[in-house]
C-alpha cells in the first residue's frame, strides 16, 4: 500500500515541478499573452497529433483492437451516468444565474489531454495510452455538444449552431483524435510507417508532455487565490468530479469485465480535474467565469492529493 502511494505521489510532484517552472516564468513575466495563446495550440496542433500516432503505432497491433472496441462503452455509460447525477443535483439546489451549465458540465468532463495523458504515461506506461484516448473521445464528444450547449445557456444564449452541428463536429474530431485515428487505421490495414517518419513523429510528440504541463502551470499563474471561496456550489461540484464520476466507472465494472490497465487508466481519467477548456467557453458565452476559473484552478490543485487517494482505491480493488 505505502508503494502504492509513493509512487502516485512522486508521480504527480515531478509534474508539479515542471508546472511550478511555468508558473515562476509567468511571474517574472516571461510569457505575455500571445504566448499563453500560442502554448495550448502548439501541443493540440502540432506536438500531441504525431505523439498520439507514434505511440498507437508502436505499441498496439491488430488483435489488440478487439480490446479497444470492447471498452469504448465504458466511458460513454460513466459519463452518461454522472451527467444524470449531475442533473439531479442541480435540479434541487438553488444556484446563482449563469452556473447550473457550468455545475452539470464540470461534473462530467475532465481534462483527459494536459493532465490526463502525463499522468497515466507517468503512473502506467506508454501502453495507457490508447485506453487514455478512449476515454478522451467520450469526454471530448460530451464536452462539444451537450456541454457546450448547456454553457451558452448559462450565458443566456443558444448555440446557433445546434448540439450537433458541423462546428460541434469539427470540434470532435480535432487533430489530436484524428491522430489517434490515423495511428488505428495504420494498425487496421497492416501498413509499416517508415522509421524516418516514426523518429520525427517521436521526437516532436516528445514535447507534448512538458509543454502541456507548464501551460497548466501558467494557467494557476493567473489565478487569483484569495477569490477561491469553498461556498455550497463549489464543494457539490468537487464531490461529483472527484467521488460520482470515478464510483461509476467502478460501478461499470461490477457487470462490463475490463483488462486490469484498461480499468486502472478509466478510473484515472474518471478522478481528473475539470476541463480547462469550460473556463474558455464561460468566458466566450459571458456566464460566471469567475466560478469556471475557481473550480478549475481548485480541482487542479486538489489533483496533487486526490490522484494518489485514487491509486490506493485501484490498489485495494480486486
Amino acid at each position: 500500500m505505502f508503494a502504492v502511494i509513493q509512487q502516485a505521489v512522486e508521480c504527480v510532484l515531478s509534474l508539479f515541478l515542471i508546472g511550478l517552472v511555468g508558473y515562476v516564468l509567468d511571474k517574472r513575466g516571461w510569457f505575455g499573452e500571445d504566448t499563453k495563446i500560442m502554448l495550448p495550440r502548439l501541443v493540440t496542433l502540432i506536438t500531441l497529433p504525431p505523439y498520439l500516432f507514434s505511440n498507437v503505432v508502436g505499441t498496439f497491433n491488430h488483435d489488440d483492437l478487439i480490446h479497444l472496441v470492447y471498452g469504448a462503452a465504458v466511458p460513454a455509460a460513466s459519463i452518461t451516468l454522472t451527467f444524470l447525477a449531475g442533473s439531479l443535483m442541480s435540479k434541487f439546489m438553488k444556484k446563482p444565474e449563469g452556473r447550473s451549465g457550468l455545475f452539470r458540465t464540470g461534473i462530467v468532463a475532465s481534462n483527459t489531454i494536459f493532465i490526463g495523458i502525463p499522468i497515466n504515461i507517468a503512473l502506467f506506461g506508454e501502453e495507457a495510452l490508447p485506453y487514455v484516448l478512449l476515454y478522451f473521445f467520450a469526454n471530448t464528444t460530451f464536452f462539444w455538444t451537450i456541454g457546450n450547449y448547456l454553457l451558452s445557456l448559462d450565458g443566456g444564449n443558444t448555440v446557433k449552431e445546434g448540439v450537433f452541428s458541423r462546428a460541434s463536429l469539427k470540434r470532435i474530431f480535432s487533430p489530436p483524435l484524428m491522430g489517434f485515428a490515423v495511428g488505428l487505421l495504420f494498425i487496421m490495414l497492416g501498413l509499416r510507417v517508415p522509421d524516418f517518419i516514426m523518429d520525427a513523429a517521436g521526437y516532436i510528440g516528445g514535447l507534448t508532455t512538458p509543454l502541456a504541463i507548464i501551460f497548466i502551470g501558467i494557467t494557476l499563474a493567473g489565478v487569483n487565490f484569495r477569490q477561491i471561496r469553498l461556498d455550497r456550489d463549489v464543494l457539490m461540484l468537487i464531490f461529483g468530479r472527484f467521488i460520482i464520476s470515478p464510483a461509476t466507472i467502478i460501478l461499470l465494472m461490477r457487470f462490463v469485465e475490463l483488462p486490469p490497465l484498461m480499468a486502472k487508466v478509466f478510473i484515472i481519467q474518471a478522478s481528473l480535474p475539470v476541463v480547462s477548456s469550460a473556463v474558455l467557453m464561460a468566458g466566450y458565452y459571458r456566464s460566471d467565469k469567475e466560478y469556471a476559473s475557481v473550480v478549475v484552478s481548485l480541482t487542479t490543485l486538489m489533483s496533487l492529493i486526490t490522484i494518489p487517494l485514487a491509486m490506493v482505491v485501484i490498489s485495494l480493488m480486486p
